[in-house]
């Protein structure tokens, strides 16, 4: 019973996976791209294994998605009067 439903799990993710590269084949290239010369990206690299920016990264998109799940939630439980 656990292998049919591991089944339908990857082919329900290969079909996720089919939709959204079609959608990004439909999206345009983006007009930001640019290459750093090769000095730029040695300092970057010795300025981010001193300041993560990574980690900082990772932590605010974690941090603003726990704030933005808790608002999201609030407002559902207000529209059905479950809070003042």
């Amino acid at each position: 019973m656990g292998n049919f439903f591991n089944s339908i799990g990857n082919w329900l993710t290969d079909r996720i996976n089919d939709i959204q590269v079609v959608l990004f084949a439909l999206l345009p290239d983006s007009p930001f791209q640019f290459t750093l010369p090769p000095e730029v990206q040695e300092i970057l690299g010795y300025i981010n294994w001193l300041i993560p920016f990574y980690m900082f990264g990772n932590t605010l998109l974690v941090w603003s998605s726990a704030i933005l799940i808790y608002y999201a939630y609030q407002t559902i439980l207000r529209w059905v009067k479950a809070i003042e």
